[in-house]
């Protein structure tokens, strides 16, 4: 509507009956659609975009929506049919169905992912899952039982294949009231609001944190801490996952797994108007639970974003991107901001290496710049050599040998050594050595073929070539080089490779290794430059 412009009378009343209508209707069933929201011309991406693992898990998700009586239902591949996804009701479920136990209807709700914790012994039959919830346990000082919503299995759901009690696809574990509103589950302890308190809450710290980034940006999980309190059980729709500890790559879930949480979460979303500001882990909620792990929260948030983008879904793209508009009310860039704050997120959050590991597993990096128009484009690192070449190189001090030391000193015995660029990367920085050291140090960006980024660092060099910060620069570019000092020594190469987050979170601010640096904190932010050449060139068999 024209700002100034009189309102008429027929506007006025269909205004108001509406906001009137928002009043008495729960949040999720109130329709925006009819508000006079313009169009947003969201950047929609072709799925060729997309590298191909992520296309391999977006292909495997299943069509589902959540009908309007609150059931989950499945579509056909072709589209044809639809059915029912089986329902398995928990006895908490049978024992809180009242009126009193639907979720808060005047409060948002948050969608919680967990971990059902299954290892290789347990009973992987829906009787078996099902024993699981229905148990009587002690949580704190109380008997009780769990529940969930949902329970996601790593088959095929119906009616994409047959459903046994062998193999678990997808389950709705929860029936819901007549109209569609989900009863409580029993899946979140009570809030500790005094570990929030005294600032141990480090969720809800990094999200108040990144508001100075992303300004407009809340979460349902800060309400919880700040806002009034109430049963997070009752704001919330669960989604147990089978399996466990999925921070070990080892028991990662499947990409049909993957797919068929997407599903889930995709229909719930959609259904209830849930944004992904309120997708949670239960991790996240409650300090000491590692369910259902860093690194899978980021890889599903990254991921329905670029579903979003890839099935030009317009009420979809507004809940998950619609936070990050702000007030130039640009798309490309809240579509550009909601990626980074993904990645942002986990970086305070996880640890650096959490971040390289989940980069890879995302394919992050090479994915980013597909749907971002190439805003950090970084050359691929291909291949990779040696930063020193020649006869008699030895080494001196080795990765963590002392332990405080984070790299490994390559001695040359000539006199002078030229030092080469180990892979095509970006010039991050260049400048002399700072602290007891002597000589110049140059750090270069660097960007594996999985999509994860690395940080390549040369110390102690005599002279440094023709580089500038933020150029590019090729395998084996000269950088500069080692010369004897002293007449009894010979010239090293201090030489480090870091994970692409440390620069971030680290080396960006001091370029020099803390003295009191101890062995787990180097861990966290270094890889042994040693081992991950000698994999890189043997198995490339270059250089």
């Amino acid at each position: 509507m024209e700002h100034g412009r009189q309102l008429s009378r027929k506007d006025f009343l269909r205004f108001f009956g509406l906001n009137m209508l928002a009043l008495a209707l729960p949040k999720w069933r109130f329709d925006t659609s009819g508000l006079g929201e313009y169009p947003i011309d969201w950047p929609w991406i072709s799925r060729d975009v997309l590298p191909s693992k992520l296309l391999d898990i977006l292909s495997l998700v299943p069509k589902m929506v959540v009908d309007q009586n609150g059931y989950l239902v499945v579509r056909s591949p072709d589209g044809r049919s639809a059915a029912q996804i089986p329902v398995a009701q928990t006895q908490w479920n049978a024992e809180h169905s009242n009126p009193g136990d639907r979720l808060y209807r005047h409060l948002p709700w948050g969608i919680v992912l967990h971990w059902y914790g299954d290892k290789e012994n347990f009973d992987r039959s829906v009787p078996g899952y099902l024993r699981g919830f229905d148990s009587l346990r002690k949580v704190d000082t109380y008997i009780t039982r769990t529940s969930a919503h949902f329970l996601v299995g790593d088959s095929l759901p119906l009616p994409y294949a047959s459903q046994s009690t062998e193999a678990i696809g997808i389950l709705q574990t929860q029936i819901p009231d007549k109209d569609g509103t989900p009863f409580v589950a029993s899946h979140l302890m009570p809030l500790n609001y005094q570990a929030h308190e005294e600032k141990k809450q480090y969720f809800v710290r990094a999200l108040y944190h990144l508001r100075n980034t992303y300004s407009g940006f809340n979460s349902v999980l800060q309400d919880f801490y700040d806002g009034a309190k109430f049963d997070p059980n009752m704001r919330t729709i669960a989604i147990e996952i089978t399996g466990y500890d999925f921070e070990n790559l080892v028991h990662f879930p499947s990409e049909q797994q993957i797919a068929n949480v997407l599903s889930v979460v995709w229909a719930v979303m959609k259904r209830y108007g849930i944004p992904a500001s309120d997708l949670m882990g239960h991790n996240e909620i409650q300090l000491g639970k590692a369910d259902p792990g860093k690194k899978f929260m980021a890889l599903v948030r990254f991921l329905i974003g670029a579903k979003a983008l890839i099935e030009k879904d317009e009420q979809m793209c507004r809940l998950i991107f619609g936070q990050f508009l702000g007030d130039s009310q640009d798309p490309v860039r809240a579509v550009r901001r909601y990626f980074e704050f993904v990645r942002d997120y986990l970086l305070l959050v996880g640890t650096r290496r959490t971040v390289y590991e989940w980069e890879a597993i995302a394919n992050y990096w090479s994915t980013y710049d597909r749907i971002c128009l190439g805003r950090s484009k970084l050359n691929v690192a291909d291949q990779f050599c040696w930063p020193i070449s020649g006869q008699g190189l030895t080494n001196g001090y080795t990765f963590l040998n002392p332990n405080h030391h984070e790299g490994v000193d390559i001695y040359s015995p000539a006199a002078q050594s030229t030092v080469y660029l180990v892979a095509n990367g970006k010039c991050v920085f260049i400048g002399d050595h700072g602290g007891h050291s002597q000589g110049k140090l140059a750090m270069f960006r660097h960007r594996q073929p999985d999509g994860a980024e690395i940080v390549s660092i040369y110390c102690h060099l005599s002279d440094l070539g023709d580089i500038q910060i933020g150029n590019q620069y090729p395998i084996r570019c000269r950088l500069g080089r080692i010369s004897r000092q002293v007449a009894y020594e010979d010239p090293f190469l201090h030489f480090a490779i870091a994970y692409g987050a440390t620069w971030d979170a680290d080396l960006k601010i001091n370029h020099n290794l803390p003295l009191n640096a101890a062995t787990g904190w180097i861990q966290d932010r270094y890889l042994n430059p040693n081992d991950y050449l000698r994999y890189q060139v043997e198995t490339k068999n270059v250089f």
